[in-house]
């Protein structure tokens, strides 16, 4: 096995050491588990998805995942166009 140097700037190192850690891996396992996605143009060598077919699942799965965690807004948040522009607060 070969090894490859990469310099990133702190921030990127900062959060790769971050999301290693919630995933009780190694950065260098993270950068090793994505190169075959970068080679293959987006697409997945182990599974055959072609690249519109992987990000159409990755989109599903992030989504999913904000669903989960309760991050994101609902139709139910937003507000009507007289509550948005204060309307009727003059009058």
């Amino acid at each position: 096995m070969k090894n490859i140097s990469v310099s990133v700037d702190e921030d990127t190192h900062r959060r790769l050491r971050s999301m290693a850690a919630e995933q009780g891996t190694s950065v260098s396992a993270i950068i090793r588990e994505h190169i075959p996605t970068i080679l293959n143009g987006g697409a997945q060598a182990d599974t055959g998805e072609t690249e519109p077919e992987w990000r159409r699942r990755r989109l599903t799965e992030v989504l999913e995942e904000f669903q989960r965690k309760g991050i994101g807004i609902s139709m139910k948040d937003n507000q009507t166009r007289e509550e948005m522009y204060q309307r009727n607060a003059s009058r």
